[in-house]
């Protein structure tokens, strides 16, 4: 078990402990393992491996999985919601109809199939199944080793789990880039580092007006379509969104994340233009439902160097990017709705695309001693 304290990947934590297993003579001929977690977009994740190719993969499991068939007819539904120990005869045609997963299995050889809990993770067991070839199923004095075994390899198991839940925590409050540093270590109040950057503000248009006329919970549902639209499109086009503030988002595309500055620019002007198409799309979709108010949004970019790190109180830090590059995004933004405008950006942004930009002048920024000349894409107004 040396090897499984240094081994930083599940997949190859669960390779190894199964050909660990065949090596020994146990039977082992199948192996998966399932596991909960705590992530917005999954129950939890299960790798699976067997002796036909001696590959392990890893498969993401949604929220809707636990409704399924394919779940509650499976035998790992007893383990993993009451913590059972279940053993299927595979030889005989009862053990065969048990799921359609027995069912296939007995189609490939096997001839049983055992399913055990772990410890319990985000409210259920975590649990691990085992299938053998062997004539007759699994020897008692193979079982016996097995599940002595399988308790040390849940202690490892505990700490790869803790680790995914602290960075699915991390990521998803965070940002990718925030969540990383904080899982890492990264905590402490006052450090970071300076960070040259094509920082993204934006804005909903009217949200006053809009908030006045909905329920809060009417609210929530609308930022969360509109959030869905904007932080999509960064995310795709390798920015990191950092925070929402009400219904405005703050994010970075790090210069030193993309093989040029142009890169990073002409990236933030592709994510504006996808956020602006995907709420066009949500507008159209939406257009039936009598209380949709139409969605509009302004962005400003601007290229600048700002501290990334940790801000904030002793026991209450904030991990961010704070800088004057900051301020001006948020500036150029707030002038979307004077110049007609849903994108903006300046000049050391423009310099760097090779789309045709527009310039429309400078403009004394709100707090700022000097002028920004601001310039737009051509084609999107």
């Amino acid at each position: 078990m040396n090897t499984a304290v240094l081994t930083k990947d599940t997949i190859e934590l669960a390779k190894e402990f199964a050909e660990r297993l065949v090596q020994a003579g146990l039977g082992v001929g199948r192996l998966s393992l399932n596991v909960g977690t705590l992530h917005p977009q999954a129950f939890g994740y299960a790798w699976n491996w067997s002796t036909t190719d001696g590959f392990c993969d890893e498969i993401q499991i949604g929220e809707d999985a636990l409704y399924s068939d394919g779940y509650r007819k499976n035998p790992l539904f007893n383990v993993m919601e009451y913590g059972r120990t279940v053993r299927v005869p595979l030889e005989n045609d009862e053990g065969e109809a048990a799921s359609p997963l027995m069912m296939s299995l007995g189609k490939e050889g096997f001839s049983e199939y055992v399913a055990l809990p772990m410890s319990a993770s985000c409210g259920r067991f975590n649990a691990i199944t085992l299938a053998t070839r062997q004539q007759g199923g699994f020897e008692t004095e193979q079982l016996e080793s097995l599940t002595l075994l399988i308790k040390l390899f849940g202690l490892h198991v505990d700490r790869h789990v803790a680790e995914r839940i602290t960075k699915n925590i991390s990521h998803t409050y965070l940002g990718w880039e925030a969540g990383e540093r904080v899982a890492s270590g990264t905590i402490r109040r006052g450090t970071g580092v300076p960070i040259r950057a094509v920082v993204w503000s934006s804005d909903m248009r009217g949200f006053s007006t809009l908030s006045e006329d909905m329920d809060n919970q009417s609210v929530a549902t609308v930022l969360d379509h509109y959030f869905s639209a904007m932080a999509d499109a960064v995310n795709r086009h390798g920015g990191d969104v950092l925070k929402f503030i009400g219904d405005g988002m703050l994010a970075v595309f790090p210069i030193a994340s993309f093989e040029t500055p142009q890169s990073a620019a002409q990236a933030a002007v592709e994510a504006a233009r996808q956020a602006q198409s995907e709420l066009y799309l949500l507008n159209e979709r939406m257009r039936s439902e009598t209380a949709w108010t139409p969605l509009h949004a302004g962005i400003g970019l601007h290229l600048g160097e700002v501290f990334f790190g940790n801000i904030g109180a002793a026991q209450r830090l904030d991990f961010t990017v704070i800088g004057e590059a900051v301020n001006v995004a948020s500036r150029i933004e707030g002038c979307c709705k004077i110049l007609n405008r849903n994108l903006l950006f300046s000049s050391g942004v423009a310099c760097l695309l090779l789309d045709e930009v527009e310039s429309l002048g400078s403009r004394f920024l709100k707090g700022m001693s000097k002028p920004e000349q601001l310039f737009s894409i051509r084609s999107m107004v």
